[in-house]
């Protein structure tokens, strides 16, 4: 998968809600394969996550608890 991101030992995308289009969308932190966002945002029952995966996250809550992670990862 392209555009994956690297956080210690986890690897996450950065993908939209499927159903809802917000402007300007919101990408958040998803690891492959879960349905729940690092800022526990899912999609609703009948969608999915969008693909393709964009380049960055944009969502504050998934940057905020990505760079806890980096730190986290840094000091261990």
């Amino acid at each position: 998968m392209e555009n994956m991101l690297t956080v210690g030992d986890r690897v996450f995308v950065a993908l939209r809600r499927g159903a809802r289009t917000q402007h300007p969308p919101i990408y958040h932190a998803v690891t492959p394969n879960v349905r729940m966002a690092l800022c526990t945002t899912e999609p609703g029952s009948r969608s999915g996550w969008a693909e393709p995966p964009a380049e960055a996250v944009t969502c504050e809550v998934c940057l905020t608890r990505l760079e806890r992670l980096r730190r986290s990862a840094q000091a261990a």
